[in-house]
């Protein structure tokens, strides 16, 4: 998620502000996951609110125009806090998607801006995806799916093939089930057959 870090210094550019400039902060807060990455690639501490509206599930909801909430929100409290400066954050996709915008209720220097920091996420090293895996891998992440009933269903599995490429894997195996939501398993062995099936070894 570096293209977090790259939206957010281009924001922030902008702005001719620093990350430490910035007084009220809301990052869109889809899952936990997506707050802890957006933070660290924004060098914004945890310590602090993260968040003016109390978050996604307090304020709209995915797929229910959150960030016009966080927006609406931001203004009032700006407007409370002259001088002061918020940032917005939102996201989409996989957490592929960024948005980002500072904001006060001082008028700015300078017109509006905006940027689009596309060229340097499709400069950043990629891995290449290998479809045809037969054989060993190691576990770079994991996410069990769970039905309506709470009993894990499937595992979803990224892998990473000894030539490190990416390769992705399913499982219904209990055990393995059990191991991804209980240890750590990030470098653990197992294999791929070639309808994607994995297994730990």
């Amino acid at each position: 998620a570096p293209a977090v870090g790259d939206a957010g210094r281009a924001a922030l550019a902008l702005a001719g502000l620093g990350v430490d400039d910035v007084d009220l902060v809301d990052v869109y807060s889809c899952f936990p996951s997506a707050v802890q990455i957006a933070a660290e690639e924004l060098g914004l501490s945890t310590d602090r609110p993260l968040t003016v509206t109390g978050g996604l599930s307090f304020a709209g909801g995915p797929w229910n125009d959150y960030v016009s909430h966080s927006i609406a929100t931001m203004v009032e409290r700006l407007r409370e806090q002259p001088g002061a400066r918020g940032l917005i954050t939102a996201n989409g996709g996989y957490l592929t998607k960024h948005a980002m915008g500072i904001y006060s209720a001082e008028p700015p220097a300078q017109p509006f801006r905006h940027a689009n920091p596309q060229a340097e996420v499709d400069a950043r090293p990629r891995r290449e995806l290998d479809e045809s895996v037969d054989g060993p891998v190691e576990v770079e992440s994991a996410v069990v799916t769970f039905d309506r009933g709470g009993a894990p269903s499937h595992a979803l599995v990224a892998c990473l093939t000894p030539e490190g490429r990416r390769a992705w894997g399913a499982t219904t195996d209990p055990d393995a089930m059990a191991r991804f939501t209980t240890v750590e398993t990030a470098g653990d062995p197992g294999t791929l057959d070639p309808a994607g099936a994995f297994h730990f070894t």
